[in-house]
């Protein structure tokens, strides 16, 4: 069973940076590992990722020792508990609307005395099986951990209640969308959206858990966040890399009188 690198950086209060994964492919994310990032977070709410490539990548990430955040819609039981089983050291439900939804989650995703997860023990984060049963259920009481995602203006006015919710780690206030709900769709620098990712930071340092949200690929707003308490903070993606390093490419090569194509979809 491997040990959460994020669960032992949030014991010590450390900053933990995330990278993102857009483009499904398990070397990609060996490749991620091997630069030493803490954690791998990939989207199943957007792209609804094949049960047995989703699996194959958490285990790449086992091999070199970084931990795998997946993001799950949270239609039923099983969206939560497969991806941990399959060895994902973190859950991140996105659109989180009250309280009673996030105790809901934990009592569906923790083990107890915080939840009632369901107890297969025979999958890869019990060393497909070879853990004993107690063995098992405390190294998971140790080694996964909780995010949820408010994203809807409205959700502001629970964000304390939900940041009390006993057995939750982290709440990410999700800029894009966030952005949306107050009428300014992409506008991820506008004042009210960090005005809510301000007052998430406070609640979460105030009930002892982690606030996190996009750092924007911006090196000097991640250090504002930074030194505003926000400690989980997503890197980079590799869609971001891709399109910045494909731009870089056409710029430098243009220099010796290449001519590219124009692109355009319309």
């Amino acid at each position: 069973m491997k040990k959460s690198i994020v669960c032992e950086k949030m014991r010590k209060g450390e900053v933990i940076l995330t990278a993102k994964m857009n483009f499904m492919n398990p070397n990609l994310a060996e490749l991620i590992g091997h630069m030493g990032f803490d954690c791998l977070w990939i989207c199943n709410e957007h792209q609804g990722i094949d049960r047995s490539l989703l699996e194959n990548i958490i285990r790449t990430a086992k091999i070199t020792d970084m931990d795998m955040l997946i993001r799950t819609g949270h239609g039923s039981h099983t969206d939560l508990i497969q991806p941990l089983e399959m060895g994902a050291q973190g859950l991140m439900i996105p659109h989180i609307k009250s309280a009673e939804q996030v105790k809901q989650i934990v009592h569906e995703a923790k083990f107890h005395p915080l939840g009632l997860r369901g107890m297969d023990c025979v999958n890869g984060d019990a060393d497909q099986g070879m853990a004993s049963v107690d063995e098992y259920i405390e190294f998971a009481r140790n080694n996964t951990f909780l995010a949820v995602q408010i994203e809807d203006a409205e959700t502001m006015a629970h964000v304390d209640e939900i940041a009390s919710v006993d057995g939750l780690d982290i709440i990410f206030l999700g800029p894009q969308d966030f952005s949306q709900s107050i009428g300014c769709p992409g506008d991820v620098r506008h004042p009210k959206v960090w005005d809510a990712i301000m007052k998430t930071s406070e609640a979460c340092n105030r009930h002892g858990i982690y606030c996190a949200t996009s750092g924007l690929g911006d090196l000097e707003y991640m250090k504002k966040l930074i030194d505003n308490g926000v400690k989980f903070i997503p890197a980079f993606s590799d869609y971001g890399i891709m399109v910045q390093g494909l731009k870089d490419a056409k710029e430098k090569y243009g220099q010796l009188g290449v001519a590219f194509r124009e692109y355009s979809p319309f």
